[in-house]
């Protein structure tokens, strides 16, 4: 496989048939042979059921769909990225929001990157103005903090380290270790990356609306799994305590 594409979902029956149509649209166009990994994570509704006959549908000779169900009790996005990659096949890996906010047709440019040579491709949404407009202001003013302290860090101005859509070298993010269970886990991947020296990249994609259901993120649940995610770098960055 080229791409595996994780989906963690809980809740998003009512998502998961047209997120399928497209994401297997996009993925037709990009060479090889990719697989797109729904993992359900204790949903409440249909998800799962609706997942397993919406990826028969869209399967064929180049998209591969397959839907698992994580049997932990505890629910947590990271946790779900973490069983999506120990069962993935591809190459490079992408995490794809169930919620279709996440701009697909940026896929294609992040695959060609790597193939380039790069091992992260980082979704930026704040490189262009108009690319946060659809961000509400109480996150925007979360981020300017965020972007300042991670400024401070790594004495470099990084836009977006914290936007889940990304794509990677599953062999290289896997031998630094990922240990997040809550949303946290994308800063952990980025930050870890660039205090790995790898070869990491941007595009510029701007975060679309959710069409039904509502969001899992709660920036009161997750600030501190963000902050630990800086001590961790600054510790890390100065040669303290290391990370990996």
């Amino acid at each position: 496989m080229d791409i595996s594409v994780i989906v963690p979902c809980l809740n998003e029956q009512q998502n998961i048939p047209q997120l399928l149509k497209e994401l297997e649209y996009s993925l037709s166009n990009i060479n090889g042979n990719h697989e797109i990994i729904i993992i359900d994570d204790q949903s409440d509704d249909e998800t799962y059921n609706v997942a397993v006959v919406s990826g028969k549908e869209s399967s064929n000779n180049k998209v591969r769909v397959r839907v698992l169900k994580k049997d932990l009790e505890r629910r947590g996005y990271g946790a779900v990225i973490k069983f999506g990659i120990a069962h993935a096949n591809g190459k490079f890996v992408t995490f794809i929001s169930a919620d279709l906010v996440d701009p697909l047709h940026k896929l294609k440019e992040m695959y060609t990157k790597l193939e380039e040579g790069a091992d992260l491709v980082q979704c930026s949404r704040y490189t262009v103005k108009t690319d946060a407009d659809s961000i509400p202001f109480k996150y925007k003013f979360y981020q300017y903090i965020f972007r300042g302290l991670v400024k401070f860090i790594f004495r470099q101005e990084i836009d977006d380290s914290t936007y889940s859509f990304k794509m990677f070298r599953r062999s290289k993010i896997l031998s630094l270790g990922i240990s997040s269970n809550r949303f946290n886990i994308s800063p952990e991947i980025f930050f870890k990356a660039i205090l790995a020296n790898y070869n990491v990249k941007y595009v510029n994609a701007g975060q679309g609306v959710r069409l039904n259901g509502e969001s899992k993120f709660n920036f009161k649940k997750e600030a501190v799994g963000y902050l630990n995610c800086l001590i961790r770098a600054y510790l890390h960055s100065r040669k303290i305590v290391y990370w990996f």
